[in-house]
Formats: C-alpha cells, sequence, structure tokens
C-alpha cells in the first residue's frame, strides 16, 4: 500500500517520505511506529530514503525490530531501483546485511 504524498499532523502537513524518516529516526518514538515508518519507506526511492535506513541498519545500538524492518525495506529499494551501491553493505550490521543480502537474493531468482 503506498503512503499518500502528504499527511497531516495536527494543523501540520508533513511531505512524505520525510515525515516517515523523521519518525524513523526519532529514538524518542515509539517502537511500533518508528517500525511501520521503516516498513512504508519501502515505497519510496531517493538518496534520503537510502540514507536513513542504512542509518538504522548500521546502528550498534538499534532495536532489532525497528532494524529487521529497515534491512527489509532497504533490500527492497536496492532491488527496485537497480542494485546496490559500493561499500553500502560493508557499512551495515551484520544481522541487516544479512536480511538485506536475502532480500537481493530473492529478488533476482524471480526476475
Amino acid at each position: 500500500m503506498l503512503v499518500a504524498a502528504f499527511r497531516e499532523e495536527g494543523s501540520v502537513v508533513v511531505r512524505q517520505p520525510e515525515g516517515l524518516i523523521s519518525v524513523l529516526l526519532d529514538r524518542a518514538a515509539r517502537i511500533d511506529e518508528r517500525d511501520d515508518a521503516a516498513m512504508d519507506l519501502e515505497a519510496y526511492s531517493g538518496e534520503l530514503v537510502v540514507k536513513a535506513l542504512v542509518e538504522v541498519a548500521s546502528s550498534p545500538v538499534e532495536d532489532e525490530l525497528v532494524l529487521d524492518s529497515a534491512a527489509e525495506s532497504l533490500g527492497r529499494i536496492l532491488a527496485r531501483d537497480g542494485g546496490c551501491p559500493e561499500g553500502l553493505l560493508a557499512s551495515l550490521r551484520p544481522d541487516a546485511k544479512r536480511i538485506v543480502e536475502e532480500v537481493l537474493r530473492a529478488s533476482r531468482q524471480v526476475e
């Protein structure tokens, strides 16, 4: 399901994917909100989205649920948008790297 280009938060209109990125990177937000944001970001492309997901997937202190969703979304974005930039996988935590690699492998099997 694609998220709308804009959503209202109170009286403020937040552009997507920037709103999702801000929730994902907000360590004060609830884990389920951050996890939902990580999953929803899969619908988007671009440097800001990839950078935010990499930040989460490379953090040594990230919650496992959020980390797994961020890594899965990152893998799907990379598979959809044409591959993995050199050095990106090396920057991820080993558990996140494994998830991204699994998603990339699975996408190649379907093609």
